[in-house]
């Protein structure tokens, strides 16, 4: 998870309120979560829009993001509750939107949410008479990396790790990371969900379920 925030602590009350689902990797400004994102594949980015210099700096991360890696799923957390402001976010590409002020156990649900694909807009914004772009449901495998589908693929099949990391001439921990990252784009939490999704990829087909 990549959280992008000019402050600190924020990255840190993220650490706190979603325990050890995954790690944590923080950025304080634009430039360097543009370059995080690219180098970890984040499976969710949390994202304040507004940093020191820049008015609504985030927007344009956003854009950045979102032209690199169009099913992205990126959580805006910020303190500007106008729909104006939250609508332009989501058209940028963000799926989630929660404000800042929240109770501490809306940003898990919120983070979930956006994992699985679904949008997630704070019941206190009022977006009603607002377009907003129809929303793609982002929880199948067109998420992951060629080397991450080839990964599952193989799993579906039968292989083992290593015989993966044979097939793919690669080392068997860059098996397991790949699997990992898969696991973690899809929302996957248990083994017999991955196996599942991993023997329909390799038969060819793509459950969202």
């Amino acid at each position: 998870m990549l959280v992008v925030d000019d402050h600190p602590i924020i990255a840190e009350a993220c650490r706190i309120v979603l325990g050890d689902v995954e790690d944590v990797v923080a950025a304080r400004d634009v430039p360097s979560g543009y370059e995080a994102f690219l180098e970890h594949r984040p499976g969710v980015v949390i994202l304040d829009l507004t940093f020191p210099g820049e008015v609504l700096g985030g927007v344009d991360l956003l854009h950045r993001i979102s032209s690199d890696a169009p099913l992205a799923r990126i959580l805006v957390f910020s303190m500007h509750a106008d729909a104006n402001i939250v609508a332009s976010a989501i058209k940028a590409g963000a799926i989630g939107y929660l404000l800042k002020d929240s109770p501490p156990d809306e940003l898990p649900k919120a983070v979930r949410q956006v994992r699985l694909g679904h949008r997630y807009v704070d019941e206190r914004i009022n977006l009603r008479g607002v377009p907003l772009p129809d929303h793609v449901d982002s929880s199948n495998v067109a998420i992951l990396t060629r080397r991450e589908r080839e990964a599952l693929s193989l799993l579906g099949q039968g292989n083992s790790y290593s015989a993966i990391a044979e097939e793919l001439v690669i080392s068997p921990r860059a098996v397991a990371r790949l699997i990992k990252q898969a696991r973690t784009k899809l929302g996957i939490r248990r083994t017999s969900d991955l196996l599942r999704r991993a023997r329909d990829l390799a038969g060819g087909e793509d459950s969202s379920n």
